[in-house]
């Protein structure tokens, strides 16, 4: 009974070790790629532009109108800035596959940019929220001052106003 429940024990363990071993497998096979974000536009001369943040921290910005530098810039980085983006941003972060519109917008403004946000895993899978920045409830207001000073963590601000 004794050497039963030895192998009986040796045997659980190790499953749970390769169980382990996989699922750290899969969560390394879904972790994020690039981070991307769009602004505008608004009734007005609010700047829309798009921002793309890779892994290792390369930030590639295109101006379309309304800001201070238009067309592609490209800017290196390093996986610390990623990384921090990405944790600025895991509260607002839906579900993989799935798009989630900001819903909290009482009281609203009309007439405001918008920003879509995209976290886009290493299989291509992508998470999509969209944020209204007329949305004034309080989360709405903290949405919406999170994603403007992005541009300041990742140094493009210069780029953007102008």
């Amino acid at each position: 009974m004794r050497f039963s429940l030895t192998c009986l024990t040796v045997s659980t363990l190790a499953l749970m070790t390769a169980g382990c071993a996989q699922h750290s497998a899969t969560t390394s096979e879904n972790s994020l790629a690039e981070i991307r974000y769009e602004v505008g536009p608004c009734y007005g001369t609010c700047p829309v532009y798009r921002v793309a943040v890779e892994a290792d921290g390369t930030t590639r910005y295109t101006g379309e109108r309304h800001t201070a530098v238009e067309g592609e810039r490209t800017q290196a980085g390093n996986a610390t800035v990623f990384r921090s983006l990405q944790e600025r941003l895991a509260a607002m972060q839906p579900d993989m596959g799935t798009t989630q519109q900001t819903r909290d917008c009482e009281p609203r403004a009309t007439d405001l940019p918008n920003y879509t946000v995209t976290w886009v895993n290493q299989d291509g899978a992508q998470a999509v929220l969209e944020h209204d920045t007329g949305c004034h409830s309080e989360n709405g207001r903290e949405r919406t001052e999170t994603l403007r000073s992005l541009n300041a963590e990742l140094g493009i601000e210069n780029w953007v106003q102008q």
